[in-house]
């Protein structure tokens, strides 16, 4: 990220992705050196993080963080259950 001063980074707000407080420093490296995807939607109610981004990223790595598409919450839950069932196939294969 560029060296751009980050006044909000000791704020914070529940995160909805982990249950628990977070900073907004937290939100700006979530996804291993880029925002977490969530965060636009998660502080814009605070200020124009997105301009923060797009000034601090710009805009490939602004589309790398946000570009994509997220999953639903239904489409998770369905993801862990069958990583869930995985588990225990693979559990059930092993000899005791």
């Amino acid at each position: 990220m560029n060296d751009i001063s980050n006044p909000f980074e000791e704020q914070e707000i529940r995160c909805p992705k982990l249950g628990g407080p977070v900073t907004f420093a937290y939100c700006c490296v979530e996804a291993i050196n880029l925002p977490c995807s969530r965060a636009i939607r998660c502080w814009c109610e605070r200020f124009d993080v997105e301009l923060f981004f797009r000034t601090k990223l710009g805009d490939e790595k602004c589309g790398l963080a946000f570009g994509q598409p997220q999953p639903t919450k239904l489409e998770n839950i369905l993801e862990l259950i069958e990583r869930a069932k995985k588990i225990n196939q693979d559990k059930s294969k092993r000899p005791d």
